[in-house]
C-alpha cells in the first residue's frame, strides 16, 4: 500500500468507525473487521476475547472475506480447507474450542497478559501495545505458535494489538508464509491504527459509562439514598455525592482530595473488599459504625465479556435503627408462610449482608445448598436479586 493510499484508507477507516460506534452495542465487532479490509487490505484478522483474569471466552474472525463468530463452547476443527463445515456446528456442548488446548502454550498471549496486569491496563490507556510473534516466540518456524496458526488459520505470522482491562481484547493480524513477516514499516502503520482505535474505544466506553451511571442513579434515587459512590471494578470512582465524601472523610479522618474518574482510587479496595468466592449481588460491610452496602451491576456482551460496576451507599449505624430494621425484616420474612423455616433463616441472613459462604458456615450446610435455597426464595418472592428482595421486605 502506497503512502497516499494508506493515508486515504486511514481517513476512511476513522470516518467508518466514528459513524458506526454511535449506534453500536459493542465496539470490537465484525464492522471493524470489514473496515480494516476495505481501507487497508487487512483480510486476515481475528478478534480474541478474554475475561479480566485472562481466560479465553470467544473469537470473531475475518479470513478471506468471511466473518465467523465463534462463541464459548464452540469448536474449530480441521484444516482451512474444511473450515466452513467446522463452523456449522456452533452450539455443541462442552469446552471444545481448540484454542483452549493451545492456550497453555500461547506464550504471546501470556506475555500480553503479564504486561497488561503489571501496567494495570484498562480501556482508558491509549499508548500503542503491539506484539509481533517473531519478536516473542523462539525457534519461530518450529514453534507451537506457528503450528496453531497454520492448522486453523492458514497463516504463519502474527501481530497482536492489546486493548481493554488486562488486555481482555486482542486484535490479531495474520499473514501466510509467502507474504512474509510484518516489517518495521508495517508495524509503524499499525501503531497509527492502534492509536486511533484505542482513543475511539476510550471514548466509546466513556459514553457507555454515562448510560450505565444514569441507570444506576435511577436505582439510587428510587432507594432514597443520599450518600453514594458509583465505581467500576478497577478502582475508578465514576460518580459520587457530596454527602458520601463527607462521611468518608469523617471515617478516614482527613480530606480525600479531588476525585478523577480516569485515575484509580487507592483507598477504594478498602470499601469494596468482600469475601473470596462471594458472587451475591449485594454485600454489607460495617466499618467504624458505618454500614456500607455494595451493589453489583454487570454489563454483559455477546462475546462473553462482563464488565462489573458497583454502587456503594453509606449509612451511619445506630443500635436503635438496626434493631428496628431487624424486627421489621424478621416480621416481613415470618409473614410469608410460603417459605420453609430453613428458607426463612437463609433469607434473614441474606438481608443482613451475609455472603453465601458465610450462610453455609453459619447453618452448617453446603455452599450449593445455600444457592438452591436462594433460588427458591427468589422464585417465591418473584425477585431476581438480593437488592430486590431487600426492597420487597
Amino acid at each position: 500500500m502506497t503512502t497516499n493510499s494508506y493515508e486515504s484508507g486511514q481517513k476512511n477507516f476513522f470516518m467508518d468507525m466514528e459513524q458506526h460506534q454511535t449506534g453500536s452495542q459493542e465496539f470490537f465487532n465484525p464492522f471493524m473487521l470489514e473496515s480494516l479490509e476495505r481501507n487497508f487490505g487487512l483480510s486476515k484478522v481475528v478478534i480474541m476475547y478474554f475475561d479480566t483474569h485472562g481466560k479465553f471466552l470467544s473469537q470473531t474472525e475475518k479470513i478471506e472475506g468471511n466473518i465467523s463468530n465463534i462463541n464459548r463452547g464452540s469448536r474449530l476443527d480441521g484444516s482451512m480447507q474444511d473450515k466452513s463445515a467446522a463452523y456449522e456446528d456452533k452450539d455443541i456442548e462442552g469446552d471444545s474450542h481448540p484454542y483452549r488446548y493451545f492456550e497453555p502454550e500461547d506464550i504471546v498471549r501470556q506475555k500480553i497478559y503479564e504486561d497488561a496486569v503489571n501496567d494495570h491496563l484498562t480501556y482508558f490507556d491509549i499508548e500503542p501495545r503491539l506484539y509481533r510473534g517473531t519478536d516473542i516466540v523462539l525457534d519461530y518456524k518450529n514453534s507451537a505458535h506457528v503450528g496453531f496458526l497454520e492448522k486453523y488459520f492458514g497463516a504463519h505470522y502474527s501481530l497482536t494489538m492489546a486493548f481493554g482491562i488486562n488486555a481482555y481484547i486482542q486484535l490479531v493480524f495474520l499473514r501466510d508464509e509467502e507474504e512474509g513477516d510484518f516489517s518495521d514499516k508495517d508495524v509503524e502503520h499499525l501503531r497509527d491504527i492502534y492509536s486511533y482505535i484505542a482513543t475511539a474505544y476510550k471514548n466509546f466506553k466513556k459514553y457507555e459509562q454515562v448510560k450505565i451511571i444514569s441507570k444506576i442513579q435511577g436505582e439510587i434515587i428510587a432507594s432514597g439514598e443520599k450518600a453514594y459512590l458509583i465505581t467500576d471494578d478497577f478502582m475508578h470512582i465514576l460518580d459520587h455525592s457530596s454527602e458520601a465524601m463527607r462521611r468518608l472523610e469523617e471515617l478516614m479522618g482527613g480530606n480525600l482530595g479531588s476525585i478523577d474518574s480516569d485515575t484509580p482510587c487507592n483507598w477504594l479496595p478498602f470499601l469494596l473488599g468482600v469475601s473470596e468466592g462471594d458472587h451475591s449481588e449485594v454485600h454489607n460491610r460495617t466499618i467504624k459504625n458505618y454500614i456500607y452496602t455494595i451493589h453489583d451491576y454487570r454489563q454483559s456482551y455477546s462475546n462473553g465479556i462482563v464488565d462489573l460496576y458497583h454502587w456503594i451507599t453509606i449509612h451511619k449505624e445506630t443500635h436503635e435503627s438496626a434493631s428496628q430494621a431487624d424486627v421489621a425484616m424478621d416480621a416481613g420474612i415470618a409473614s410469608l408462610s410460603a417459605l420453609t423455616k430453613t428458607e426463612q433463616k437463609v433469607a434473614r441472613l441474606m438481608v443482613r449482608g451475609y455472603t453465601y459462604k458465610e450462610i453455609a458456615a453459619s447453618m452448617v450446610i453446603s455452599y450449593h445448598t445455600v444457592k438452591k435455597h436462594v433460588e427458591n426464595i427468589y422464585e417465591k418472592f418473584h425477585v431476581n436479586s438480593r437488592y430486590q428482595l431487600m426492597k420487597k421486605l
